[in-house]
């Protein structure tokens, strides 16, 4: 059973992927305790805050096998940490039942409870999840990746047959390495293309809302007792600026990438995922912002950085869907449109044996000044290449 006992408190949940399984389809147990160290460092900052040397140090931990195959493929598991003292109980569950138990013994006893900072307005919370440094860029930035494959995890959790076919990611704060965060999802618009969910990611225990991921997924029905209505908390984007990108690349567009669909990239249908094509344009993006003379090397030497402040992907194919395993595809990106201060540049996915356009995503960068955080002009080189008004 998901459902808390006495005192528990739920700190990190999410689905169970495949590489989590042993060859008999049953959570292994370091994958097991891994969930249950994101739970412990979610509770260490609900209850310290941030200051590492505030927060009580763990000295051990020893895993109990109950049933871990009551915790498959796909299932949400949910682990729940009770504490007593200078030791804490964790119980880790599925749908069907508890699945681990682990204990936890801790240098000094934990202080009195701090409840995760929390929103009435918010949408129901999905998955809770500590950022690791897999998860970050060389800036120790949460990369965008990870953002997209949140939603799409909670996408799954409201209904697993629903499958995204557009989103749109607006960042509203930075997260990094150790920051703990929820994620809130919500159906605020139901019309002829399918379900409109929105989801707050939030950084905790802040409260503080760092991004706003808007899905569109192709469905019939909404999933039953999911409730359709408007989240105030969570600002939806603007209507995206003209000119749009075109359906196809021009003669123009840079090839800035090229792979193949490997197993690792393929969602449980699959599929090429969304995390592994973000992932691939965040790499195209690099390629691209060079060949216009913001190469890695300039970053380096002067500080300076392009960050991503919107995201909008489209899925083109009909029915919606992403390539599958084997299918050899390449990256095409092209100037869209610029300002003083942010470039905006659109990325195309073909296959390129066939050349049938998979997707579109379009990004609007802005210049960063890493010295002081702050934004900056887009060098006045780098304007005059893409053909925009210098001063």
């Amino acid at each position: 059973m998901t459902e808390k006992l006495g005192s528990e408190v739920c700190c990190a949940s999410g689905l169970v992927r495949a590489q989590q399984l042993d060859a008999a389809g049953a959570l292994r147990v370091d994958a097991a305790a891994a969930i249950v160290g994101d739970a412990l460092d979610t509770l260490l900052r609900r209850r310290c805050g941030t200051e590492a040397e505030a927060s009580p140090a763990p000295t051990g931990l020893s895993m109990e096998r109950v049933a871990p195959e009551l915790l498959g493929l796909g299932e949400l598991g949910i682990c729940w940490l009770s504490a007593t003292g200078d030791k804490l109980t964790a119980r880790l569950c599925g749908p069907r039942g508890t699945a681990w138990r682990a204990s936890i013994e801790l240098t000094t006893p934990l202080p009195g409870d701090s409840p995760a900072a929390s929103d009435t307005a918010l949408p129901p919370m999905r998955v809770m999840r500590v950022m690791r440094q897999q998860h970050c860029d060389q800036a120790g930035h949460v990369n965008v990746q990870v953002f997209m494959d949140m939603a799409a995890e909670a996408v799954e959790i409201i209904g697993s047959d629903l499958h995204i076919c557009q989103a749109r990611i607006s960042f509203k704060k930075e997260l990094f390495k150790g920051d703990a965060v929820t994620v809130h999802s919500g159906i605020h618009r139901v019309d002829d293309q399918g379900l409109h969910i929105v989801h707050g990611i939030v950084q905790q225990p802040s409260g503080t809302l760092a991004c706003v991921v808007e899905t569109c997924v192709a469905a019939t029905a909404t999933p039953a007792a999911e409730p359709v209505q408007e989240w105030p908390s969570l600002p939806l984007a603007r209507t995206p600026a003209l000119p749009r990108p075109a359906a196809r690349p021009d003669a123009q567009a840079a090839i800035t990438g090229m792979t193949v669909v490997d197993a690792w990239d393929t969602d449980a249908r699959g599929r090429f995922s969304l995390r592994a094509l973000v992932n691939l344009c965040s790499v195209g993006a690099r390629q691209y912002l060079g060949s216009i003379g913001l190469t890695g090397a300039r970053f380096l030497a002067e500080q300076i950085t392009v960050a991503a402040v919107d995201y909008l992907l489209e899925l083109q194919q009909q029915p919606p869907q992403l390539p599958g395993l084997g299918s050899n595809l390449t990256l095409r990106s092209t100037f869209v449109s610029g300002s003083a201060k942010s470039i905006r540049f659109a990325h195309h996915l073909l296959d390129s044996d066939d050349g049938r356009v998979y997707a579109t995503i379009e990004i609007v960068g802005v210049m960063l000044d890493l010295k002081t955080h702050r934004s900056m002009e887009v060098p006045a080189d780098v304007r005059q290449r893409l053909g925009l008004a210098t001063n």
